[in-house]
């Protein structure tokens, strides 16, 4: 099943230590404010509101302002220096124990994030990755990853094998919206890979609008699964090679494939209709591939019914076209074919 809204629990978080500094940071510095009220106010419009036991002829400081406030919200209570006007007592009811719920909601979150939290992402994480087994993953989910997913699911791909990684909260929202499970996080990074239980993974298509972050991520890939099928998208022709080098199987150029097809689409109306029908499978016709069946071998590639074959694949020999009525199928042959598409 599906996981849906899979990116909340599959954030690519910060380091425990870095969330535990910042929360500790944000007590401090709301401590030193409620401090700074409380010996602003005792000192301007309330002198000897607040009584020292240990001193109480001596003036209300800063520093005991901190030592109050701290001792008061941490539910310490020493009880050496008290409120002892009706301002003061006010300031301690309205201002400091919102205050200590305050803090506490801070400490009580921190402890819920490090240790529930973290079981229940961890529990769902090893539950996805056991669904996970061949599946597909779609690293980059804008304009070209949304098309790549919507014609997976055209063609009956399974949904529950799709997995999408984004670093954009909300193209992975969309996804996740759309019952696709879907990672917040880098997709060249190595964790975030293996969340996505890489290693048992059979296609990487690699579709973000940055031929340096489709370099990181094929190499990414191929080093945790060099098993794996890499389609990877090309915004610049010349970084093609690099893709290569990286472990790309297949590197298409969507900039220049539309190019052409405007082109063609200036004196071709017929043809432009056919190649725009085979760039998609929801109606008209689609290309595909396959092993001969037994009950071909022999046969001339026309003769095979409901298919048009237009290429015939044998080892590394490849008949194209205006070869293939000089050839009969052989076993092991690969053919490529053009058949119709039934709209749904």
């Amino acid at each position: 099943m599906a996981v849906k809204l899979q990116y909340l629990y599959l954030k690519e978080k910060r380091s425990p230590l870095a969330m535990v500094a910042i929360r500790i940071l944000l007590v401090l510095v709301f401590i030193l404010v409620m401090a700074f009220i409380i010996w602003f106010l005792e000192n301007h419009f309330d002198p000897g509101g607040m009584l020292d036991q240990n001193d109480p002829t001596g003036v209300f400081s800063f520093i005991d302002a901190i030592y109050f406030t701290m001792v008061t919200v941490m539910t310490v209570g020493y009880g050496d220096i008290v409120p002892v006007s009706p301002l003061a007592r006010m300031l301690d009811a309205f201002l400091i124990t919102p205050g200590r719920i305050f803090v506490w909601m801070i400490f009580i979150g921190t402890a819920y994030q490090f240790v529930y939290q973290q079981y229940l992402e961890e529990r769902e994480l090893k539950k996805l990755q056991k669904i996970l087994k061949n599946h597909i993953i779609i690293c980059g989910y804008g304009m070209t990853g949304q098309a790549v997913v919507d014609e997976l699911l055209s063609k009956k791909y399974d949904i529950e094998q799709l997995v999408v990684i984004d670093s954009n909260e909300e193209f992975i929202r969309y996804a996740a919206d759309n019952n696709i499970t879907s990672i917040l996080g880098n997709a060249n990074k190595e964790n975030i890979l293996k969340k996505a239980a890489i290693e048992k993974a059979q296609t990487i298509i690699i579709t973000t609008g940055r031929d340096d972050t489709n370099v990181l991520i094929g190499l990414s890939a191929k080093n945790l699964n060099p098993n794996i099928t890499i389609i990877s998208r090309a915004n610049e022709i010349e970084n093609k090679k690099l893709l290569h080098q990286s472990g790309a199987d297949h590197i298409i150029t969507p900039s220049i494939t539309g190019g052409r097809l405007m082109v063609l689409a200036i004196k071709n109306k017929y043809s432009t209709k056919l190649l725009d029908d085979l760039l998609t499978s929801r109606s008209g016709v689609d290309v595909n591939e396959r092993e001969v069946t037994m009950e071909e071998i022999g046969k001339k590639p026309k003769e095979i019914q409901k298919i048009v074959v237009i290429e015939v694949n044998r080892g590394d020999t490849i008949y194209p076209a205006p070869e293939l009525d000089s050839i009969t199928l052989e076993e092991r042959d690969w053919l490529v074919f053009i058949e119709e598409v039934i709209s749904y």
